[in-house]
């Protein structure tokens, strides 16, 4: 009687995690939704003649986003194996795509984003989940039980410098770390070799730094970064001095939500990459720390469903995208606060963007689907722990 109570007490609290995620994942896309109609009423206003342009594309991608998540959240994760490898050309050819003159615009000296008439699809967002999962899937399927390093460099890690490369061009530096990140994470958490993982390391870190030296206007911003003194450097420096201004702006309470100051060009992109330093000046420290903990209870949760995972294939899913978001948050905070230098990354489930709230969404969908598969197989060996039930007897 009592291993059988105990067997039901471990359902339940696996079933209370499910439902966690799906409600930290709800108030954090709903906090987005607040907080970009907060901070793009100046930019909506300024270049469009509409203050509520930014607020109603955002709106019509959470319900998009939302009913993707519910859709993942059913599909059963062992599914995506079986697609990993269509799913990973296509994101490369739509990056590809976005490299041919006339098919991107170009924003801030970048080309990332495809034009579709109505709105603009970046597909290095896509990219990040659809390398994720062809590597778990190529690792389950060949290094998981042959442990050698040729069974990473192919194919996984041709995959992965295909896509770096192709992101690199665009070019887009931020994306590509939180690829790395969440690969090393994956790596880890699928018992690959040490020598194996310092190898590729080795490479990876070479070819950023590198990447980051090349260009004039990178060195510059480092450089800026590091000396934090004034000329040349405080004009780099502008967006973080501006974003500390915000955030002491705001105290422990806040100027109240829509009465934030930097949004009104002071802070360039307030909507965007620096979202958080508006909500820390329209809710001060209080309204900063509540997101970082249903952050930290995302990442908490997404952990527990990776541990619970057995199957390899669903371990390393989980950890990686619970890794690559709470990467992409820890950078871009850190951004906003000064500690690195700016990436131009997102705030996921917050910041103004339909692909990045799209694949955010779709991700963790993916998580809670692992979790309802768990709770499923734990329940089953449940039933058969039990034994047979007394109407069976008779």
């Amino acid at each position: 009687m009592e291993e059988e109570n105990f067997q039901r007490y471990n359902i339940f609290r696996l079933n209370l995690e499910y439902y966690f995620l799906f409600i930290i994942i709800l108030i954090l896309s709903i906090i987005g939704i607040i907080m970009v109609s907060s901070a793009s009423v100046a930019v909506g206003d300024k270049y469009f003649n509409d203050p509520y342009w930014f607020i109603r594309r955002q709106v019509v991608w959470w319900v998009i986003s939302f009913v993707i998540f519910l859709i993942t959240s059913k599909i059963n994760y062992r599914f995506y194996s079986k697609i990993s490898v269509i799913f990973l050309l296509i994101s490369i050819g739509l990056l590809a795509l976005v490299l041919i003159p006339g098919v991107s615009p170009v924003i801030g000296e970048s080309t990332r984003w495809i034009n579709l008439f109505f709105f603009n699809f970046q597909p290095s967002e896509v990219a990040k989940l659809a390398l994720i999962i062809f590597i778990c899937d190529s690792l389950n399927k060949r290094y998981n039980d042959k442990p050698v390093l040729k069974n990473i460099l192919w194919p996984s890690f041709t995959a992965l410098a295909v896509v770096t490369l192709l992101i690199f061009l665009e070019p887009d530096f931020g994306t590509v770390i939180i690829i790395w990140v969440s690969v090393f994470i994956l790596l880890f958490i699928g018992n690959t070799r040490f020598p194996h993982m310092i190898s590729l390391g080795a490479i990876g870190l070479v070819t950023l730094v590198a990447y980051m030296l090349m260009e004039e206007y990178r060195r510059e911003r480092i450089f800026a970064f590091l000396s934090r003194t004034t000329g040349a450097a405080s004009t780099a420096n502008f967006q973080i001095n501006q974003s500390l201004i915000a955030l002491g702006s705001g105290h422990l309470f806040g100027l109240g939500l829509g009465n934030s100051i930097q949004k009104y060009s002071y802070l360039p992109e307030a909507h965007t990459d620096f979202i958080f330093a508006i909500l820390g000046e329209e809710t001060g420290l209080v309204g900063t720390l509540v997101l970082i903990v249903l952050f930290l209870a995302f990442v908490f949760f997404g952990i527990r469903v990776c541990l619970k995972t057995k199957d390899y294939f669903g371990r390393t899913l989980a950890a990686a995208i619970t890794g690559m978001i709470a990467a992409q948050t820890i950078i871009n905070i850190c951004v906003v606060i000064g500690v690195l230098p700016v990436t131009g990354l997102t705030l996921p489930f917050i910041s103004s963007g339909g692909t990045s709230l799209l694949v955010c969404m779709a991700s963790a969908g993916i998580i809670l689907n692992i979790a309802r598969q768990n709770f499923t197989l734990l329940k089953k060996s449940s039933n058969e722990f039990a034994g047979p039930s007394k109407e069976d007897d008779k």
